[in-house]
């Protein structure tokens, strides 16, 4: 009884961690993660040397990191969790291209309707990338169903409705879905309807990481860094900027490997890359440097498939300020 009501708990929490907050300078990792501060200009040179911020001896063994439960417990130290993290197979080895996607044209002013197409053509196209990434590395893969809706009339879902918000889409674990109120995303925002379709496929993608993450187990091992960092704030901080920002650089990354008539355009690419775009509006703070997202943005965007370049858990900490 208890085993089930801790699954039932981290699921509905897991289905809110990671979507980035749509206001500009909002704050990563909506849904309950912590929100460190530190601000410094991250050189633009990828690299993948060692984090300079383990405090213990490293692990003795190279990691292994394998598919878990969610309510597994994860042995060994905050070190040998960081390890583990580093060693994501989704940060290793290339991501191939998908050889076709179709994007409906889509006004500025789109209906419900016209959404819901543009987003089941986007997470077509999204799946093909993720489903051989997953297969290529042997992790599941599980494509959510995408439902679009307008505020307040929250559809009915697994997820405590409570946890939906007006303007931020809402991954729900337990059912599988993904729920996306009208009005929600960069794409929804954008002046040029050219700019629509490409700007919400990154939009989509930068919110399938969060059922990726469940599924292939990132979550439940940041979960337990986590934990095995309460002693230690500044470090606690230091992961959960990490964590936010690998998801970043992994769904720019993806959005890039379908055709370009499709990809994000290069005006989308120049303002998500910018740190200007990530700077938060007067009167509002951000857990995470402007720098730092624009840095991580770019990695992926720029990455070819090459995901070791969104490997943050290897990063030098001035990068993940």
């Amino acid at each position: 009884m208890a085993a089930g009501c801790i699954l039932a708990l981290l699921l509905g929490i897991g289905g809110g961690i990671t979507y980035l907050a749509l206001s500009r300078g909002g704050d990563p990792t909506a849904g309950g993660s912590t929100t460190p501060q530190e601000s410094t200009t991250p050189p633009e040179n990828p690299t993948t040397t060692t984090a300079t911020t383990p405090t213990t001896e490293p692990p003795t063994e190279a990691p292994t990191y394998e598919v878990i439960a969610p309510i597994d417990d994860v042995e060994g130290s905050a070190d040998d969790v960081w390890a583990i993290l580093a060693a994501y197979p989704l940060a290793q080895g290339t991501m191939g291209a998908t050889g076709t996607c179709d994007l409906p044209e889509t006004p500025v002013d789109h209906t419900a309707e016209q959404l819901q197409t543009l987003l089941d053509a986007a997470g077509a196209c999204l799946n093909r990338v993720w489903a051989t990434a997953h297969s290529d590395r042997n992790l599941p893969w599980n494509a959510p169903t995408i439902v679009v809706y307008t505020w307040p009339d929250i559809p009915p879902s697994a997820c405590n409705s409570d946890s939906f918000e007006e303007r931020v889409p809402r991954h729900c674990n337990l059912d599988g879905t993904l729920y996306w109120p009208l009005g929600a995303g960069y794409g929804s925002q954008q002046e040029d309807s050219a700019e629509v379709p490409t700007m919400y496929l990154w939009d989509l993608s930068l919110n399938y990481i969060n059922g990726i993450t469940w599924n292939t187990s990132l979550w439940p091992y940041y979960r337990a860094l986590d934990e095995k960092l309460e002693d230690d704030p500044e470090r606690q901080e230091e992961a959960n900027r990490r964590y936010s920002l690998q998801h970043l650089c992994l769904a720019s990354a993806a959005s890039m490997r379908v055709p370009e008539a499709s990809q994000p355009s290069q005006e989308v690419r120049d303002i998500l890359s910018s740190e200007e775009h990530w700077t938060p509006a007067e009167g509002k703070t951000t857990s995470i440097a402007p720098s730092s997202r624009a840095h991580w943005v770019k990695q992926g965007l720029e990455s070819e498939g090459d995901l070791t370049r969104c490997n943050t858990w290897t990063a030098p900490a001035e990068q993940v300020a």
